[in-house]
């Protein structure tokens, strides 16, 4: 009768910790890597982005997304075009990654919509999927039209102006 009572008050336990691990696995975009892959003539910065997934076909959306959400609020490297062994660092447009958990009420809708994708372009001949494990690493280099994301941004008030603060 032990037995049972611990089995069940284990699985009582056990039971809520599982329904809240799969509430924290649902996040604005999937789990990424990126790093920099150079600028373009009209300063648009190119990341190179890449997912793990189970499945082979990543949606080209989801890549953008991607995209995007490391432009806004990580700040990566990019050894590209950086000469003698230097690396230049690009910042993110946002700041900080605790700024996405500020606008929340905006950048929401602005990824699960897809809005994001208007500011994305991917570099054709780019995709590579490449299985690694158990898992398929799906990568692309994404050109990210960071200027207009910017302004975008300022209207709405979430980046200041340099001048704001004087």
């Amino acid at each position: 009768m032990k037995k049972i009572f611990f089995l069940v008050m284990a699985l009582i336990l056990l039971s809520p910790a599982g329904a809240f691990a799969k509430k924290n696995d649902e996040g604005l975009v999937q789990e990424y890597q990126m790093e920099g892959a150079g600028m373009t003539s009209d300063n648009a910065r190119q990341v190179l982005v890449s997912i793990l997934s189970k499945k082979k076909d990543v949606s080209d959306e989801d890549l953008g997304k991607c995209a995007v959400h490391g432009v806004l609020f990580r700040d990566y490297d990019d050894a590209t075009n950086s000469g003698f062994g230097s690396v230049a660092s690009q910042k993110s447009i946002m700041g900080s990654p605790t700024k996405e958990q500020e606008f929340i009420d905006f950048f929401e809708p602005f990824f699960k919509n897809g809005d994001c994708n208007k500011y994305v372009q991917l570099v054709s001949n780019s995709r590579r999927t490449v299985k690694a494990g158990k898992q398929w690493k799906v990568s692309a280099i994404v050109r990210v039209n960071a200027a207009n994301l910017k302004k975008d941004l300022k209207k709405q008030g979430m980046v200041k102006n340099l001048g704001t603060g004087w």
